[in-house]
């Protein structure tokens, strides 16, 4: 390896939608299981390389509801075994949307593991109807509780990626949306990549084990 060019680590596919049983790993959910009245379907596009994560976020409830606000749906897959994604800096989601902002979402091995907790960020697409790489940064994800953030962020000193064990995309009704808004949102793949590194840095997480340095 030349020691005065940096390094670009191959990105690592954690998912493609290439066919229905690839589609077929995901669960789709919404607040219409708790009295909400929103709805979503995921399913593979007539391409075939791609799915389609599609339906209507509502903030209307329905009657005798116990939810204090509606308005979400998401997707999610459970993945067979936990992932280490530390040698990585950011997830590359491959998506065309639709002007609506989404929200990444990380389930880790840690504390209960419940489903009520995830670190989420900004998953938000700048071109509509247009393909496009949207990155969203490690350093970026925040842990939340039942969708809402908790406070003293500094307890959990960051997310640690050993023990990652789901990956999802939400939406979410805000503050300025109609009471009800349809979305369609189009995923192709989802990768965990790296930012190019320094000789330095190389040598530092080579050390650390964090990547294997045969392969440069």
């Amino acid at each position: 390896m030349a020691w005065d060019m940096q390094v670009v680590p191959p990105p690592k596919v954690l998912y493609t939608f290439k066919g229905t049983k690839e589609v077929a790993k995901w669960r789709v959910f919404s607040d219409n299981s708790f009295g909400g009245s929103s709805s979503a379907a995921l399913e593979l596009s007539p391409s075939g390389k791609s799915a389609s994560f599609s339906g209507c976020v509502s903030k209307k409830m329905t009657e005798g509801s116990e939810l204090i606000r509606s308005g979400y749906c998401g997707m999610n897959s459970v993945m067979r075994w936990n992932l280490d994604l530390q040698p990585y800096d950011f997830l590359t989601f491959r998506v065309k949307g639709d002007g609506n902002t989404y929200t990444a979402n990380i389930r880790l091995d840690q504390f209960t593991g419940g489903d009520e907790e995830a670190w989420q960020a900004r998953l938000k697409p700048t071109k509509t109807g247009e393909w496009e790489d949207v990155h969203v940064d490690f350093k970026e994800f925040i842990f939340t509780f039942r969708g809402r953030t908790v406070q003293n962020q500094e307890a959990f000193a960051g997310m640690a990626r050993k023990s990652v064990m789901a990956v999802g995309i939400t939406i979410g009704a805000s503050e300025d949306m109609e009471e009800s808004t349809p979305f369609q949102l189009e995923v192709e793949s989802i990768k965990a990549d790296t930012h190019p590194l320094s000789p330095e840095e190389y040598q530092r997480r080579a050390f650390e084990g964090l990547i294997d340095g045969r392969q440069y």
